[in-house]
């Protein structure tokens, strides 16, 4: 099967899509103001870094028809950093909301920057766990695709080295 690179292509043509139209509509913008610790642009370039890396093995396949297993080692190591990464982030988030609760509260606009601070705080929460959710969860999908690949090339009839050193 030779269209290992095309499922690699449409995926993150339709991701990277879906980026461009949330930078159009100002999501882009939000989340850079919103998230004060910025993990999510890290997010989101460990997985076009990491989806890179599945694209040449995706034409690496179609081209050589090789694939080891530890060639997706990485991407699913690294889509469990993203995935981290965004519970940090909520860590981070929600040490900020609550780092306006040391301020005394008289009045309306001490209250009123204290709400300020705790909305800061969850929106770097919210969009760091929403980046690592999203984009941790895609890179697991081209690993799977990968490696379901790999799994049906050997039951296609490929023989294992086990397979070769028993006959």
């Amino acid at each position: 099967m030779k269209n290992n690179f095309l499922k690699w292509w449409l995926l993150n043509a339709t991701v990277l899509a879906c980026c461009v139209l949330a930078s159009f509509f100002g999501v882009a913008k939000e989340v850079y103001l919103k998230d004060s610790s910025y993990l999510t642009f890290v997010i989101i370039a460990i997985y076009f870094l990491c989806s890179g890396w599945n694209g040449y093995l995706s034409w690496s396949v179609d081209k050589k028809n090789e694939l080891r297993e530890e060639d997706t080692d990485t991407g699913w190591f690294l889509s469990e950093i993203l995935l981290s990464l965004g519970m940090i982030g909520t860590v981070v988030g929600f040490i900020q909301m609550l780092s306006g609760f040391g301020v005394k509260a008289d009045g309306v606009k001490a209250l009123q920057e204290l709400l300020s601070t705790m909305s800061y705080g969850m929106s770097t929460a919210l969009y760091t766990t929403l980046g690592g959710l999203i984009f941790g969860n895609l890179l697991k999908l081209q690993c799977f695709i990968l490696e379901k690949n790999l799994k049906g090339s050997e039951c296609r009839g490929t023989e294992t080295t086990e397979a070769k050193q028993a006959s």
